[in-house]
């Protein structure tokens, strides 16, 4: 209801997150410093590994943090905590778009992929940071919070065999897909469901997003995402523009 989404991957690393903020709240505390922007701006993420050419990185670098959304002060804000993100600070982003490059941030250096394991020679981003913080965790393997948390669980179709059934899902994923919606696991079916009883059909309450006729907007729910967002902050889409996607 807060986030007004039913991606799956979103939903379940922003349930860790507001696990933390919940548990955070109960403590007393009234202040967070996150990690926001980091995996951003100095190449965090996998799929920014395979842009070779430096020049090429760092377009992709600098749309990508253009255009940046996060949930966590909205999480934050429902316990009463205020969140502070250092890197998304103006100053901080603005430095780190001047002064960095793809050789500043990714590189082959040993890690461990596991806690306590052998290191190996990997490659990964961030490398601007490890090498500035000196920690227990600063040369282990990038994982996404719902793999370090165990929340991945969630996203498993055994994970929901008691609630829907193998049947139920291929009918309510060909119903919906007449309707223009891809459904992609019994996760997805069960985020639909509550995401429609909470925000109407086709989520009419939604006031910051509009559903498009069948055939236009994102490839996984219609709803409009202009023309050059690939990724759909509402279903998880990606690439979400159909003239990415071969055949639509």
């Amino acid at each position: 209801q807060l986030l007004q989404i039913y991606d799956g991957m979103v939903l379940r690393n922003s349930l860790v997150i507001a696990a933390v903020f919940q548990k955070a709240a109960e403590l007393g505390f009234k202040h967070a410093v996150t990690g926001d922007g980091a995996d951003e701006l100095f190449g965090g993420y996998s799929f920014m590994w395979a842009h070779k050419d430096p020049t090429v990185w760092r377009e992709k670098r600098d749309a990508m943090c253009a255009k940046w959304t996060f949930s966590t002060e909205d999480l934050a804000g429902k316990y009463g905590i205020t969140a502070h993100s250092p890197y998304t600070a103006e100053r901080t982003a603005r430095w780190a778009i001047e002064h960095t490059e793809r050789a500043d941030c990714i590189d082959v250096r040993p890690i461990r992929l596991v806690y306590g394991g052998e290191f190996i020679e990997h490659e990964q981003g961030k490398i601007i940071l490890r090498e500035a913080y000196e920690t227990v965790s600063s040369w282990r393997r990038k994982d996404p919070i719902e793999v370090g948390s165990g929340a991945t669980v969630i996203g498993k179709d055994p994970f929901w065999k008691d609630r829907v059934s193998d049947e139920e899902l291929a009918e309510a994923s060909n119903a919906l897909a007449e309707r223009g919606y891809v459904i992609k696991s019994k996760e997805y079916l069960v985020n639909f469901r509550i995401w429609e009883k909470t925000f109407g059909v086709d989520g009419v309450k939604l006031t910051h997003m509009k559903r498009l006729p069948i055939g236009q907007g994102c490839v996984g729910c219609c709803f409009d995402i202009g023309t050059e967002k690939m990724f759909c902050n509402l279903c998880g889409a990606y690439p979400a523009q159909r003239s990415a996607v071969v055949g639509t």
